[in-house]
């Protein structure tokens, strides 16, 4: 039996420099956080110390020292004890000052021991003071960390409040965001709506950061308005702050994320799974302004601006863990967007036909995707029919069933001959609409859907009588006679509207022949030869409509060659409006009939033409 040696336990060692330019490359995406971590740090203090003593009022100042390229941030928080700096300021990955602290973990912002490591990235040195409130005889120290991953504690022999100040100078290449304008700009985009107060102070000039107004004009307090006031102020705020105009603002509230806010209805229409960013505050400290997992996957057609309290951020800060928390958010938030679109179709139909507008294509490739969302914005949808543009709703009001066609073509080729027989068709040709068709029927099978082609149409067109049949024989003797080598039945009908004189017809084998035959003209003989071998030739059919006048004439024409003339460029003619591509003999058809029709209209009485 192998006895096993002795093991010994080692320690993983961490390369401080290494993990610096980790945070600057790769966690952190602006240059100037270092002032977000510090604020958080001197918010956390403050109100870890208005657990100690109600009356505490808070205030961080910001000292900006130009010609040392060097910044203080000084806050009259809670502070530290000599224990609680090697806890939080030596020990990477430390879980923040929570469950130490006074309080609970809710209550503060930071959630992350590697704060300070931000400073790292722009200074070589930090020196931090500081003296703890939780002692009338707690020492002021003196700790000051270097990337090299040392660091020491000094008792200093001076009498201090308590609170603490951390001190950063410059390095060369991170000096431009050490002047006053820079740390001012910083201070605001962070903490401009902190509730302690904040100044920077540079030389013998003070500025307020965050002045009552400012702090008190964004998003989350608009309750104290009146309701008929809030929209304005939400739009108002919106169009200032996100320098845009908006559609529209529907108020946030979820409780279990603690979220208070508004989502601005984009007035422009994103790409399809385009992630939305938001613009979020984290107990009124900017966490980020693209935060991207904030609402459900489906909600990309607006923006918001929301405070929040209860939710979990990752490290980088532009997103939050995906946990069972963030999920119901996620639905609370959901449900204020599927309340408000509801709403809006009761109150202002006008109004949500123009959202419609706007972001019909995302919302149809998201209706695929859900069920739920499919069954509210489904009779919202604009659609294209024979008989114009509307909403699957008005459509269905009209209809017992949905006929709709599969190609923007076969719509084209029906249209105006479906109208004419007072059949309501959709046209589902355009990106999503056909799956959105087919799953309408799944969704609502009491609701027939059925896809037609131009060749159900023309099935319902009326026939001649057989006395008329046999009159006009000799005219569709000349007309197929013309259409030989095209692969198309002549047939006399009957059909509205009466001045259309054809209609062309062609299934779908018939259209997969068609294409292959032109698509012949444009290979080599290698190629052509398989496509030939495989092509099947299927009949297409063209209708002449015997109550149109040009076709009654052309009939009762004694001139054969004539008639036949005319009835290829009618062919041709119909296939222009089906959108139908021709094959070059078609286009030579085409530009010959012309040519002999001209010809034959300058000619004078008894001449005849010579066809080509």
């Amino acid at each position: 039996m192998l006895k096993e040696a002795p093991t010994m336990e080692h320690r993983f060692q961490i390369n401080l420099s290494g993990l610096i330019d980790l945070l600057s490359n790769h966690l952190y995406t602006r240059p100037d956080v270092f002032v977000r971590e510090l604020l958080q740090n001197a918010s956390d203090a403050m109100q870890a110390r208005t657990r100690l003593a109600k009356e505490f009022s808070g205030s961080i100042e910001l000292h900006v020292d130009d010609d040392m390229h060097a910044v203080k941030f000084v806050d009259n928080g809670i502070g530290l004890t000599e224990d609680e700096m090697h806890r939080f300021l030596a020990v990477i990955g430390e879980s923040s000052k929570r469950g130490v602290w006074v309080g609970q973990a809710q209550d503060y912002i930071g959630q992350f021991g590697i704060g300070l490591l931000a400073c790292f990235i722009v200074a070589d040195e930090i020196e931090l003071v500081s003296r703890s409130a939780t002692s009338p005889d707690a020492p002021a120290l003196r700790w000051r960390g270097r990337p090299d991953g040392t660091y020491d504690i000094a008792v200093l022999d001076e009498e201090l409040p308590p609170g603490t100040s951390v001190r950063l100078v410059a390095k060369p290449e991170s000096r431009a965001l050490f002047t006053a304008d820079k740390v001012f700009a910083a201070a605001r985009y962070y903490g401009g709506v902190l509730p302690w107060p904040i100044q920077v102070t540079h030389k013998d000039n003070s500025k307020e950061v965050n002045d009552s107004e400012r702090t008190h004009s964004f998003p989350w307090d608009a309750s104290h308005l009146p309701v008929s006031a809030r929209k304005t102020f939400l739009m108002e705020f919106g169009r200032r702050s996100m320098n845009t105009a908006f559609f529209d603002a529907i108020p946030l509230v979820s409780e279990t994320g603690g979220v208070n806010g508004v989502a601005y209805v984009l007035e422009r229409t994103p790409a399809h799974n385009s992630k939305s960013k938001h613009r979020v505050y984290l107990k009124r400290m900017l966490l980020s302004d693209s935060v991207e997992n904030l609402l459900p996957p489906w909600a990309f057609f607006v923006q918001c601006v929301v405070n929040c309290s209860e939710l979990r951020p990752t490290a980088a800060r532009n997103a939050f863990h995906q946990d069972e928390k963030l999920q119901k958010t996620q639905e609370e938030l959901g449900a204020c967007l599927r309340n408000y679109l509801v709403d809006l179709a009761k109150r202002d139909p006008a109004q949500l036909q123009k959202l419609m507008a706007y972001h019909h294509m995302t919302l149809k490739a998201l209706a695929l995707e859900d069920d739920e969302f499919f069954k509210l914005f489904a009779p919202w949808f604009p659609i294209e029919t024979n008989y114009g543009h509307s909403t699957l709703q008005v459509y269905l009001e009209r209809n017992q069933r949905i006929l709709c066609t599969a190609g923007v073509d076969a719509f084209r080729q029906i249209a105006q001959i479906a109208a004419g027989q007072g059949i309501d068709v959709i046209n589902a040709g355009y990106v999503y609409d056909a799956d959105l068709m087919t799953k309408y029927g799944e969704l609502f099978p009491l609701t027939p859907v059925r896809f037609v082609e131009p060749s159900d149409i023309g099935h319902q067109l009326q026939n001649l009588s057989d006395e008329q049949e046999a009159r006009h024989q000799n005219f569709m003797q000349l007309a197929q006679s013309a259409l030989d080598g095209f692969a198309c039945t002549a047939k006399l009908k009957v059909f509205e509207p009466g001045d259309l004189p054809t209609l062309f017809v062609s299934n779908r084998d018939a259209n997969i022949s068609r294409q292959m035959t032109v698509s012949t003209e444009h290979v080599d003989d290698l190629w052509k030869d398989i496509v030939t071998q495989v092509q099947q030739v299927e009949n297409s059919e063209i209708y002449f409509n015997y109550g149109n006048a040009l076709v009654r004439r052309l009939i009762q024409h004694p001139d054969a060659s004539l008639v036949q003339r005319i009835v290829q460029i009618l062919y041709v003619q119909a296939l222009l409006m089906g959108h139908y591509p021709l094959s070059s003999r078609e286009l030579s058809l085409m530009s010959d009939g012309l040519s002999g029709l001209l010809e034959w209209s300058l000619m004078g009485t008894g001449e005849k033409p010579t066809w080509h």
